[in-house]
């Protein structure tokens, strides 16, 4: 009896941690991007915007909106990079309050110049992958960097972030 108990307690215990992890999230985050192109590099800080779903501890699907506050200008021509993503986020719980993460994903790219009222813009999509850092400030707040790199169409991407996110 006492181990029905015992069990009985611990399986409560452990359905209240899960049921804690899980759910929407929203944050935001500025990002330093950059674009490069066989030499030819592009740079920008843009604000992202952050909207996940926890699915359990160690899972959440994740989108990303990012777009520039500091554009780039080049030989006169401004220049604007903006980024939408979604990725399978896993998870590492390294103490109650930290935790790394990997994501994979799908992030579209769109390169947008613009000179003496004249414009044009480009966009495609490749796979990323990224790794962060996360911690809980409390059971609702925490703060997060990360790195995320892409291959689209021969455009090296690199987005580095720091920023916090909201649990509801």
């Amino acid at each position: 009896m006492k181990n029905i108990v015992l069990v009985s307690a611990l399986a409560v215990c452990v359905s209240v941690t899960s049921a804690a992890a899980e759910g929407l999230y929203a944050g935001a985050a500025l990002t330093a991007l950059q674009a490069d192109n066989d030499g030819f590099e592009i740079e920008t800080t843009n604000l992202t915007a952050i909207v996940g779903y926890e699915v359990s501890q160690t899972f959440a699907v994740e989108g990303e909106f990012s777009f520039p506050i500091e554009e780039d200008e080049i030989s006169g021509v401004d220049v604007k990079l903006n980024t939408a993503a979604l990725f399978a986020k896993a998870s590492f719980p390294i103490s109650p309050d930290f935790s790394a993460y990997g994501r994979i994903g799908f992030m579209n790219l769109e390169v947008e110049a613009s000179s003496g009222g004249e414009s044009a813009d480009e966009d495609e999509t490749g796979l990323a992958l990224g790794a962060g850092a996360e911690y809980a400030m409390s059971s609702t707040v925490a703060i997060r960097a990360d790195a995320t790199f892409a291959d689209i169409d021969d455009v090296d991407v690199t987005a580095v972030s720091i920023g916090a996110v909201f649990s509801f």
